[in-house]
């Protein structure tokens, strides 16, 4: 998933999974049937990876705007390791194959469904306490912020600043209020 998520799919050549998996050639074909049928494999572990937790988090936190906050601004995690921003895995692939693999497609759907399935429980968690207006649409605010997560994940990914980051998920999270 690792390398995959690092090269994207096309630049990944079959030598940098074998290094990357430990794996021989026959075994990762055995295991896999192929270079697509192992990569199929390791986006669904980080869609799946992702969106569960996301929902631990935002489901154990006290109060939603502030883990809300903690999340978005997670998109600049990357740019104090020193190494180039990965961006968002999920939408690197939707980038790399626009519709052009079936099966990818539905991936990078459920994904992205997992991910707004796990922000409308919290929304509505968040309701439910009183923390947000009961006439928030919870189905719309969480669609409205994984776009802004891709949004902001791929700004982060070409180089923008640490502030205008800040500014943008401090603005976005008005509705909330």
């Amino acid at each position: 998933m690792q390398i995959f998520w690092q090269q994207g799919y096309e630049a990944t050549s079959l030598q940098d999974l074998l290094q990357a998996t430990g794996l021989s050639k026959s075994s990762l074909y055995q295991a896999y049937g192929s270079k697509l049928g192992l990569f199929r494999a390791a986006f669904a572990q980080y869609c799946q990876q992702r969106a569960s937790d996301l929902r631990t988090q935002l489901l154990a936190a006290p109060q939603i705007k502030p883990a809300l906050a903690h999340w978005l601004l997670s998109a600049m995690e990357e740019s104090h390791t020193g190494e180039p921003p990965r961006g968002c895995m999920l939408v690197n692939v939707a980038s790399e194959f626009s519709q052009s693999d079936p099966q990818i497609a539905q991936l990078i759907q459920r994904g992205g469904s997992a991910i707004q399935r796990a922000l409308r429980d919290a929304l509505e968690q968040a309701i439910s306490r009183g923390e947000l207006a009961d006439t928030s649409n919870p189905a719309a605010l969480a669609a409205y912020l994984q776009c802004l997560m891709s949004g902001l994940r791929t700004q982060v990914k070409s180089g923008a600043p640490r502030e205008a980051v800040e500014a943008v998920v401090n603005l976005a999270l008005r509705p909330l209020d």
